[in-house]
């Protein structure tokens, strides 16, 4: 999910004015008290638990991948549960819906048994979840803060205009860090279109549950952040907004935790077995030196141009080495000529280079498809194999509103079959050049191997492989059935792609 709505609009202010040029300047926040990481007890439950299965396995960080939309909400709403100490949260988006309203009751019910809530979410949008951030602020346990905010004065897309460079500069982060002993690092943010159960648009998603050696340095880097000048206490921000009165709002919490927990989906979340297991069984976690890449949150503050020496640019550099076999997927793929040639390269070299992203049919940014279009014939010639998902065949991944279309949202590379990097690093430069990144790197054979097996599974099922016919693309199935278009797609969206090819936008996207 993307800040194109608002960059749609500003298109042409930008084209005309270049109001992206220049380094952006931030305001000063407010006074703020620094907090940092708390230790939990020694007795706090996933101190316990988490004591027992990392003991054979010092230095070391075990992971394990959540694919499954229900499985997510499950083990966040066990690891909120859990809480002794402190719940630290960083997102990108977090919605006042089903999903949204039941993790906010969570935490309020943390709050009341002592747990400190840190929640830092970037500002981009807070639009339907106002009301809840200034509710859950009244907390004396809870505190908000917003990153890199709107002034709130006026018409967001106004506000936008009027300070493009500094507000295109985006935290999209994602991270969830219970009493410094458990993380969840990946692409998932916080909204039903990621547990599955929206009425529109279901994303498929990829994340790590995280234990062991990598944890703190999640925890330091939600640090940088939190204390960063450009996190601003949610009460400095809606100045204006009238405090929701707290019986009505907690009724609706209660009203809305009940109605969701009694569903079937909700019956599914509190019975997965998931949580038993992850919590009993340390050979079913994959162990391995781990390491947190994150941009730091100055990344917004510099002039795009040298952003490549930061996160997204060391990523790149580590997987353009591939020596054997290169797995990308990635639900955003705009590489620019630079990365471009080093995918190309690394074909030359005879490394075995398969991607996965979006098809036209399920992308939810067609200005982004556009852009993208240009670089599949290059791709193609040099060998690389390009697969796009389909969203008419079977990728589900517990879409429990099966009427809602699936859309391609994990993020992840895997290198030489040795080591893979799971995060909310997309392959555009937007993620390499404007907004600030997360994720883990884990040198795990066996996690690798597994993932581009199931990569296997998933373009053969799911996907459509692109092949050149002269020069034009065919889109094959594996039922051996093909189309030369864009398969599935509307003429709406083969129009709106084929115009958007044609704007010079693509360092925006």
């Amino acid at each position: 999910m993307r800040q194109y709505p608002l960059l749609l609009l500003s298109l042409l202010s930008q084209l005309c004015l270049c109001a992206c040029a220049g380094q952006p300047r931030f305001p000063d926040p407010p006074p703020r008290i620094s907090s940092h990481y708390l230790e939990a007890p020694a007795d706090a439950p996933l101190v316990q638990v988490t004591g027992r299965l990392t003991a054979a396995h010092p230095g070391q960080s075990g992971v394990y991948p959540i694919t499954s939309a229900h499985n997510a909400l499950a083990v966040r709403l066990a690891a909120i549960r859990a809480a002794s100490s402190s719940i630290d949260i960083q997102y990108f988006i977090f919605r006042r819906d089903e999903t949204g309203l039941l993790l906010t009751r969570e935490l309020l019910q943390a709050a009341e048994r002592g747990v400190r809530v840190r929640f830092l979410l970037d500002d981009f949008t807070t639009g339907d979840a106002g009301e809840t951030l200034v509710a859950l602020q009244q907390h004396a346990n809870i505190e908000i803060r917003l990153f890199n905010p709107f002034p709130h004065n006026g018409p967001r897309a106004l506000e936008f205009f009027a300070d493009f460079s500094r507000l295109q500069r985006r935290m999209h982060n994602k991270s969830f860090t219970v009493d410094n002993r458990v993380t969840f690092i990946g692409g998932r943010n916080l909204s039903n279109k990621y547990f599955g159960i929206d009425k529109k648009v279901h994303f498929g998603d990829l994340e790590l549950i995280a234990i062991g050696d990598v944890v703190p340095d999640i925890s330091r880097q939600f640090d940088l952040y939190w204390n960063s000048p450009y996190s601003f206490p949610v009460q400095s921000v809606f100045a204006h907004r009238p405090v929701p009165e707290q019986r009505r709002f907690l009724d609706e919490l209660e009203h809305n935790g009940a109605q969701l927990l009694l569903s079937d989906y909700g019956r599914s979340v509190e019975d997965s077995p998931v949580i038993e297991t992850l919590s009993r069984d340390a050979g079913i976690w994959y162990w391995g030196k781990t390491a947190a890449l994150f941009d730091p949150p100055e990344k917004v503050a510099y002039p795009s141009e040298s952003n490549g020496r930061f996160a997204g640019g060391e990523l790149m550099r580590r997987i353009t080495g591939a020596r054997r076999q290169l797995i990308v997927i990635s639900p955003y793929l705009l590489p620019g000529d630079e990365y471009l040639q080093q995918l190309i390269a690394a074909a030359n070299r005879g490394v075995e280079v398969q991607i996965l992203t979006n098809s036209l049919a399920s992308t939810d940014v067609v200005l982004v498809h556009g852009a993208y279009r240009k670089y599949r014939q290059p791709l193609l010639e040099a060998g690389i194999q390009l697969y796009e998902l389909s969203s008419a065949l079977k990728y589900k991944l517990d879409n429990w509103s099966g009427e809602s279309k699936s859309l391609l949202h994990a993020k992840a590379f895997v290198v030489d079959g040795q080591w893979l990097y799971v995060g909310s690093f997309n392959l555009d430069p937007r993620s390499i050049l404007l907004n600030t990144e997360l994720g883990l790197i884990i040198d795990s054979p066996q996690l690798a191997t597994e993932i581009a097996g199931n990569f296997t599974d998933n373009v053969r099922n799911n996907a459509y492989r692109l092949e050149l016919s002269g020069n034009r693309i065919t889109w094959h199935r594996a039922d051996g059935r093909s189309v030369d278009r864009e398969p599935d797609a509307s003429l709406l969206q083969r129009v709106g792609s084929r115009l958007s090819s044609w704007l010079p936008i693509e360092h925006l996207l």
